[in-house]
């Protein structure tokens, strides 16, 4: 049985805050700062938008067992089933009850939710010891879950092979690795819709220093061109309706040659299938200025629809993002496709005028979106280790869920602080952010609307519709809490998207 572990419920910044504010059980813990989150509300959170409490969980849709489903396919070797929702210790012995013949666990935990993760070990270790429990993840890295799980039951990279080697089965190669059909909610996007999820590869090439991903797998690419172009037009030809389709790997589109291969197919070959494929990925926007994004727009049934990239700092600049990167999004933005950027807040190097400076650097992007993170150390990464060297990681004295949420520092900052002291920060950041976007929704109406210059699709226009309507009803909580220009600004995109609605 695959199942998988984080936070069951993954809050809003604010809401999480005020509930761990309003709660007596860490009244006596000199980590859990709740001074700093009452002067945080004090001075921002007037300004704050009412509509952030709504969209988190949407963005975070974690309800999808994408690790399970992966390993699942290429060990068919062996009956499994796959729970496709986020583990808790009721979900465990429910299922657990429901199919009573399971000999093997294999348990994909994140950082996030810790508490949540620990209690299911813990569970499985003493109500189902008859059970062989298999751990993997990035929250494996954690102590708290190498002291309960021995060494040789804990995967620390690929997990198909580690589990292939456990049940004595063939090892496979990179070309034997099949692409799953996986179907749910596509996170990162505001709003719910359905698609397809895609994995073609494994790990990074970039070494970021703060990001888990290329220290936990090695760099695997296993999916050729013939390979994606046959899961595409097969995906195709079991749908009517076009398909949003989410591309899993942490940087998309690698190796750059056998992508390339695939969209000159689809563009030499646009009758090949009926409908749009709509691509919402992770990429870096170096590696992405590789493509002919204009022609791939233009003539590919395939296209790109939303890029998340990191810049994550302007004044420590990473790989990734070497070139000309605010060129790159202006290009994407005249090919109306949605910019969503992201950047961290909170970096060891932070003092607290070079993170309002980073803040104010990222912002001089011109993206659609921005996704705001406090930084939080994750053992296997060379930032963690650095900090860990100062003694500036906190131990067990730290509540588990506190390891990994979005705004909480989990250890002493050189400048910042610690735990909450980071909240005013974020909270400064969220309102800089909005002040830059003015009307997020409207953006991404408006950018839906010329999307349907080139295509006649139903889900976009849908789309579109609801995006204009959330963006006509938070003008009135924004213009209670914004300078008069903006709310002017703001009222000019309702007008002018509202037009161009009226047309369809």
């Amino acid at each position: 049985m695959y199942i998988k572990s984080c936070s069951p419920e993954l809050l809003p910044t604010e809401t999480f805050a005020l509930q761990v504010l309003e709660s007596t059980k860490y009244d006596n813990n000199p980590l859990i700062n709740k001074d700093a989150i009452e002067s945080a509300f004090n001075e921002y959170g007037k300004k704050l938008n009412p509509s952030n409490t709504k969209v988190t969980n949407n963005i975070h849709d974690c309800n999808l067992n994408i690790e399970g489903n992966f390993i699942s396919k290429n060990i068919p070797e062996i009956p499994s089933i796959v729970i496709d929702k986020v583990c808790t210790k009721d979900i465990l012995i429910k299922s657990l009850d429901k199919y009573d013949d399971i000999t093997h666990i294999a348990l994909t935990i994140y950082a996030e939710g810790m508490d949540n993760s620990l209690e299911i070990v813990q569970t499985i270790q003493s109500d189902f010891s008859y059970i062989n429990l298999l751990a993997g993840g990035v929250g494996v890295s954690y102590p708290h879950i190498r002291e309960l799980i021995p060494p040789r039951d804990i995967c620390k990279g690929e997990g198909v092979n580690f589990l292939r080697k456990k049940f004595n089965l063939s090892l496979l190669s990179d070309e034997d690795f099949k692409i799953p059909k996986i179907f749910g909610n596509i996170s990162s996007f505001p709003i719910p819709v359905k698609g397809s999820y895609l994995i073609t590869q494994l790990g990074c090439l970039y070494n970021c220093d703060f990001c888990p991903s290329p220290y936990l797998y090695k760099y695997k690419p296993f999916s050729n061109a013939k390979k994606i172009i046959h899961y595409l037009e097969n995906l195709c030809y079991s749908s009517e309706k076009d398909i949003f389709l989410f591309i899993c790997d942490p940087n998309a589109f690698n190796p750059f040659q056998t992508w390339k291969k695939v969209f000159e197919y689809f563009i030499e070959n646009p009758n090949n299938i009926d409908i749009k494929i709509f691509i919402f990925s992770l990429s870096s926007l170096h590696h992405l200025n590789k493509f002919d994004l204009e022609t791939i727009q233009k003539k590919s049934p395939i296209n790109f629809f939303l890029v998340n990239y990191g810049i994550e700092s302007v004044i420590n600049e990473y790989p990734k993002n070497k070139g000309s990167p605010k060129k790159v999004v202006e290009r994407l933005n005249e090919l109306n496709i949605i910019t969503y950027q992201s950047f961290i807040i909170g970096l060891p190097f932070h003092t607290p005028d070079l993170l309002n400076l980073d803040v104010r650097k990222n912002l001089e992007y011109d993206s659609d979106m921005y996704f705001v993170s406090a930084y939080k150390p994750v053992p296997i990464t060379p930032l963690y280790q650095r900090l860990k060297s100062e003694g500036r990681i906190f131990g067990k004295e730290l509540p588990p869920e506190f390891l990994y949420v979005l705004d909480y520092m989990p250890f002493k900052h050189p400048y910042l602080g610690y735990g909450f002291d980071i909240l005013k920060y974020c909270f400064f950041s969220y309102i800089e952010s909005e002040k830059k976007t003015i009307d997020v929704y409207g953006k991404l109406s408006e950018k839906l609307l010329g999307v349907l210059e080139h295509t006649d699709s139903r889900k976009i226009k849908r789309a579109a519709k609801i995006f204009s309507n959330i963006s006509q009803a938070n003008f009135k909580f924004f213009q209670k809490r914004m300078p008069t220009n903006l709310s002017k600004i703001y009222e000019n995109q309702i007008e002018s998207n509202r037009k161009k609605i009226s047309n369809l």
